[in-house]
Order: structure tokens, then C-alpha cells, then sequence
């Protein structure tokens, strides 16, 4: 059973874009296994709703993770140790994504799903890119 993990940029481009790649990325996961993201990404998610006034986009957010059962992962003390470890050895990852990378891997995610190309260097676990999405970056 895989266990996938999905960076905040993909829930907005399946949330809020209606990226057909992103949605179908969350429905295969959940066909391969379970699916979850940190709190890192709810917060991420929230500051831009709540910086818009787009209550209703946050409310939705929030069912769409109770409703396929996301595992949402705190971060703790091991998340901390393990980011600042992604940190030291790819100095250019931003904090954020770091923490990202760190849940994933203490989570014992078998993919990280992002649209973040600099975070393919990353090699305790398999980072993969949403297909058929142009390159932004988050």
C-alpha cells in the first residue's frame, strides 16, 4: 500500500485552478494507498484565503481533507531536527519546504508530490512533480 504525501501547491491547483492533473494525481493516490500532507500545508492554504477573504475556499479545503481522509501530520520536535537537517545539506530549500520534506519522510511517505522542480534533489524519498502543469514553481 503507497503512502503519498502532497505539497500545498498541488491542493490549490486542484482546489482552486481545477487542474484536471491534480485532481486525477489525488484520485490515483487514493486508489494506490493513503494520502496525507502536514500542517504546514494548511497553513499555507489558509494565510492566502484568509488574506483574500475567501472564507468559503478555506471551508472547502478543510471538508476536501476530512472527506478523503487526509492523514494531516503536526509538526514536532523529529519534524523540526529533520527539516533542519534537509536544510543543512540542500541549503537553498526554503523553511517551509524543508518542514514539507521532513513530515513526508518521518510520515514514512513513499512519494512527495509537489510542483517544485528544486525539490527533486531531494533524496531520502521519491519527490515527484504534478504532470501536465506548467512550471510554476511554489
Amino acid at each position: 500500500m503507497k503512502k503519498s504525501f502532497f505539497d500545498t501547491s498541488i491542493f490549490i491547483y486542484a482546489l482552486e485552478n481545477n487542474s484536471t492533473a491534480a485532481q486525477n494525481l489525488f484520485q490515483r493516490a487514493l486508489t494506490e494507498g493513503t494520502v496525507g500532507t502536514s500542517t504546514i500545508t494548511i497553513m499555507e492554504y489558509a494565510t492566502g484565503c484568509l488574506k483574500y477573504g475567501k472564507i468559503e475556499r478555506l471551508n472547502n479545503f478543510r471538508y476536501f481533507l476530512k472527506s478523503l481522509m487526509f492523514e494531516v501530520v503536526s509538526v514536532d520536535d523529529v519534524i523540526a531536527l529533520k527539516a533542519a537537517e534537509i536544510r543543512a545539506n540542500y541549503q537553498f530549500f526554503k523553511p517551509m519546504d524543508a518542514l514539507q520534506l521532513a513530515t513526508a519522510f518521518v510520515a514514512r511517505a513513499d512519494v512527495f508530490y509537489t510542483n517544485d522542480k528544486q525539490l527533486l534533489q531531494y533524496q531520502d524519498i521519491a519527490v515527484e512533480l504534478l504532470p501536465n502543469v506548467e512550471d510554476a514553481q511554489s
